[in-house]
């Protein structure tokens, strides 16, 4: 299953200004609404899909490819074993919207039948279809949900994990806010900014190329888990400097220490790099970061411009495998 990342892929025919370079698709009706609010991120060449079994729900989204499972249309009663019954008879629709494209990103919010109940169907057709990378992007269920609910969707994300190439997660138990409708709000937020920072990193103009074949290599990087870890930070350079010193306690705790990161991933961006003096400064917050790398570990970095920045803010975005 695993390519041969010596051999550079040539991704060149198939971006910019052809829509194909990935499809991110939402499976289920709260995953179908984050992917939905997606189209506020702009990205070039992504394309957005949403597949649901309850009519209502695809009804009320805004994208324009959205595709019903099943024929009824009244959900899938949390009944996994039926979603996959129904997800089979959508096999050509579900090819058709990953076929050509150099990523596929599926989004599902675990503990609902329609998502836990689609994804390996969705997967399989993605490896089956030739997508370059497969991401899957993860809702775990709060603890009030019910225990046998959260250690069911726990067993599948691991049964998943070998399916894709890579994999993010957000537990709604880590969430600091107490109402549930703000657990939500919060997790739909980190999904969006994750995509966006992700997927950006490859689309957006960049100073310092980051391009597909770094993107695929830090997917793919060697480690036991296939997790990704991210975080953003946005102000000024007094408060990145501040807020970068040891930089890895903002990971998840399963990082003890620095030593724990196996391969990290930098950008860094501004609306305008014309200050050489703030320019200069940028780069040390960067150094920074890579100082506190342990010697094993492996960095990429890339340089972006952002227009919607306000004057002398920067933003610093961090993605980390772990060595565990």
């Amino acid at each position: 299953m695993e390519e041969n990342l010596d051999k550079l892929f040539d991704y060149r025919a198939l971006i910019p200004g052809s829509g194909r370079f990935a499809s991110i698709v939402g499976i289920g009706g709260g995953a179908g609404r984050v992917v939905d609010q997606m189209r506020k991120c702009c990205l070039p060449d992504v394309q957005l899909y949403a597949f649901g079994m309850n009519r209502k729900e695809m009804d009320e989204l805004s994208l324009c490819g959205k595709y019903l499972i099943g024929q009824e249309g009244l959900g899938s009663g949390k009944d996994r074993f039926l979603a996959e019954y129904e997800c089979s008879k959508s096999f050509p629709a579900i090819e058709s919207v990953l076929r050509g494209r150099l990523v596929a990103m599926f989004v599902v919010c675990l503990g609902g039948g329609t998502g836990e109940g689609c994804i390996r169907s969705f997967l399989q057709k993605a490896r089956e279809v030739g997508n370059k990378a497969i991401i899957l992007v993860a809702t775990i269920p709060h603890s009030s949900e019910g225990a046998e609910k959260r250690k069911n969707a726990l067993g599948l994300l691991k049964a998943l994990e070998p399916m894709a190439d890579a994999l993010y997660t957000v537990d709604y138990d880590d969430s600091r806010y107490a109402m549930l409708t703000e657990v939500y709000q919060e997790a739909d937020r980190k999904i969006i900014e994750f995509t966006d920072s992700l997927l950006g990193m490859v689309l957006r103009r960049c100073m310092i190329t980051f391009d597909f074949n770094d993107f695929r290599t830090f997917l793919q990087f060697p480690t036991p888990s296939k997790r990704i870890d991210f975080f953003m930070l946005t102000g000024s350079l007094d408060f990145l400097r501040k807020e970068v010193k040891d930089w890895w306690k903002k990971l998840p705790a399963k990082y003890s220490s620095a030593d724990e990161v196996a391969m990290a991933v930098f950008s860094i961006e501004n609306a305008d790099w014309s200050d050489d003096k703030e320019t200069t400064e940028a780069m040390d917050v960067v150094h920074e970061c890579f100082l506190q790398l342990p010697p094993d570990a492996e960095g990429k970095w890339g340089i972006y411009s952002d227009e919607t920045l306000l004057p002398h803010r920067f933003r610093l975005r961090v993605f980390t495998k772990c060595k565990r």
